[in-house]
């Protein structure tokens, strides 16, 4: 797991360091205060920190960078000036570290990557673009509204690692009237159970596409990680509890890291809530904050610093 990050050169941060990760982490504070950098940052070091050869570090690298989806106009623009963006990026970790560093002089230059070297030279023209296309995260849930193609890929996942009873299984709980998951047509549809026949998912609302997305996720990350990025977007407070149940207890049976943000309290109580009545401890609850020196602090607390505050009413937010 994940247990420490140090961070230089990456969107908000200068020079940031937090320490003291769970198995499942909530990540809470004010806008623009780094949650989800720090996310993007932890998932940019876990897709690079294994790299072998340059071949392999440049894909990782332009792959993990291509999640962050402001930066796609870029690539396709000019494929250094993405690389530029990241230039003296540092991501440490449990001692591995992922490095960045780009030298330009007209036509000529070097890239460098963790413990890697190339001459751009030698690098294709078109390469980032076969990235740019190529790139589908299935362990990242963004915060926008979920797309088919990232329904229909994480479903490939299901079925190559026959969890599809399983899903059915959790999406019942979700909907007693929903009998059934499937792709059909290439779109995402569920059979209801009320109207006997298969219906789209988008017509029923952006929070059952969610809550797919995210247990689809889960159950194909195991021994690996998964990031969410302001979880309860969409999902009525009423499935809160139940969402938290299903991502504690997979994160233990997959051994799959997660890492959360939120800016909801409904939320926050309702992942404390379900902490408590499971006695699952192997949580956290990171709280970011920009001081007046407009650096951002964090402090990770465990579950027994969660379980002060939320019993003696603190504000949790970050607010």
């Amino acid at each position: 797991m994940i247990t420490e990050i140090e961070i230089k050169n990456f969107k908000c941060f200068e020079d940031f360091k937090a320490n003291g990760f769970k198995r499942v982490n909530l990540i809470v504070g004010k806008n623009n205060v780094g949650k989800t950098a720090l996310m993007e940052a932890c998932w940019i070091y876990e897709q690079n920190k294994n790299s072998a050869d340059i071949n392999e570090a440049f894909s990782n690298m332009v792959n993990s960078i291509l999640l962050i989806k402001k930066f796609r106009d870029i690539a396709n623009q000019d494929n250094f000036n993405l690389l530029k963006k990241f230039q003296g990026l540092i991501i440490k970790s449990n001692n591995k570290s992922v490095k960045l560093n780009l030298e330009i002089n007209n036509l000529d230059g070097k890239l460098e990557i963790n413990d890697f070297q190339i001459d751009i030279s030698l690098i294709s023209s078109d390469l980032l673009k076969k990235y740019l296309s190529d790139n589908k995260p299935k362990n990242f849930i963004p915060s926008s509204k979920i797309d088919n193609e990232l329904i229909l890929n994480l479903y490939d996942s299901i079925k190559e690692n026959r969890k599809r009873d399983k899903l059915n299984q959790y999406i019942s709980q979700f909907d007693p009237d929903i009998l059934e998951f499937e792709i059909i047509n290439n779109l995402p549809k569920v059979f209801l159970d009320s109207r006997k026949q298969f219906e789209d998912i988008s017509e029923l609302g952006h929070g059952l596409k969610r809550y797919i997305a995210i247990i689809s996720a889960i159950l194909v990350s195991q021994d690996s990680y998964l990031f969410l990025d302001e979880i309860e977007n969409g999902i009525h407070y009423t499935h809160l509890d139940r969402l938290w149940e299903i991502i504690l207890t997979l994160s233990k049976e997959l051994n799959c890291q997660v890492f959360a943000t939120t800016h909801s309290k409904d939320c926050i109580e309702s992942y404390y809530k379900v902490s408590k009545k499971m006695a699952y401890k192997n949580v956290s609850y990171v709280k970011m904050t920009r001081l007046e020196s407009g650096k951002i602090h964090s402090s990770v607390n465990d579950y027994e610093l969660l379980e002060n505050s939320m019993e003696q009413n603190h504000e949790v937010r970050g607010w």
